[in-house]
């Protein structure tokens, strides 16, 4: 089990599956065209964001704080993490060259390009990236996701289809299991990140985390009505949120934290 979570996690691959449930989810449920195309693209395009920030956060990080697992495994697979980012990084150039282009598609992705860049870059001004700019990390991550479930929209032509709901909760889903790694980080991030933990103290943060949740799942269950992935959905994000953060168990636990935003995706599919 541990060997599966820790290829499935540590490569970035649950994330990605996750934005990717979200993506296929949303836009079948909007009957849009070329989702299979864009279910690859998202993945690959994650994968290769968080590739790539988790590339340029080991380089920068000094050893004492190396020894948590996730940075352990990465240095001693570093060659496959530089291989799998560039196949990942290929593959969503390659599904560009099939995706319908549009200006409105190119401004959203160009914009998440700049956000990407902005948030794993290290820039000269400010240091380490805008990610240490209070509360731009946990806006940054949220915008993005946004972008990516919004994109197939502008290659489609079908903008005026998706109302305010549906990125409002995919803001606020995506805020909310952002919060337990700003508790998992706590003992690390620097001040000035200014998290939700940071703020308020890792305790009064999971509840937080949690209610943000469940505002989205609401939002959610307005827009689609009841279903039976709802009382599981809200199951998993309890005990990801309310649960306190321990070493031992942190791959089921990083595993938690996302599959809520892969059962909204899920619940998308299945309305």
């Amino acid at each position: 089990m541990r060997p599966t979570l820790s290829i499935l996690i540590y490569t970035n691959s649950w994330v990605a599956l996750c934005v990717t449930s979200l993506v296929y989810g949303i836009g079948s449920y909007f009957r849009l065209d070329h989702l299979e195309l864009f279910a690859l693209w998202s993945f690959s395009g994650t994968v290769s964001a968080y590739q790539l920030h988790r590339l340029f956060r080991l380089r920068q990080l000094n050893y004492s704080v190396r020894s948590n697992r996730r940075l352990l495994w990465m240095q001693n697979t570093y060659s496959f993490q530089i291989a799998w980012f560039i196949l990942n990084f290929l593959t969503c150039l390659a599904c560009m060259l099939y995706i319908p282009i549009t200006k409105e598609f190119l401004v959203l992705t160009g914009l998440n390009a700049i956000i990407v860049a902005l948030y794993a870059l290290p820039l000269p001004v400010i240091g380490n990236g805008i990610r240490h700019i209070p509360f731009a990390k946990n806006i940054l991550i949220s915008i993005s996701w946004v972008l990516i479930v919004l994109i197939p929209f502008a290659s489609n032509k079908h903008q005026a289809r998706i109302g305010w709901e549906i990125p409002l909760l995919v803001f606020i889903a995506v805020f909310a299991q952002i919060i337990p790694f700003d508790s998992r980080d706590l003992p690390h991030d620097p001040k000035s990140l200014a998290t939700i933990p940071q703020l308020i103290g890792a305790q009064k943060a999971r509840y937080v985390g949690f209610a943000l949740l469940i505002l989205a799942l609401v939002i959610q269950t307005e827009l689609l009505g009841f279903h039976w992935l709802l009382p599981f959905t809200v199951l998993c994000g309890a005990v990801g949120h309310l649960i306190p953060f321990m070493v031992g168990y942190q791959l089921r636990l990083e595993f938690m934290w996302e599959l809520p935003l892969g059962l909204m995706g899920l619940w998308f599919l299945l309305a």
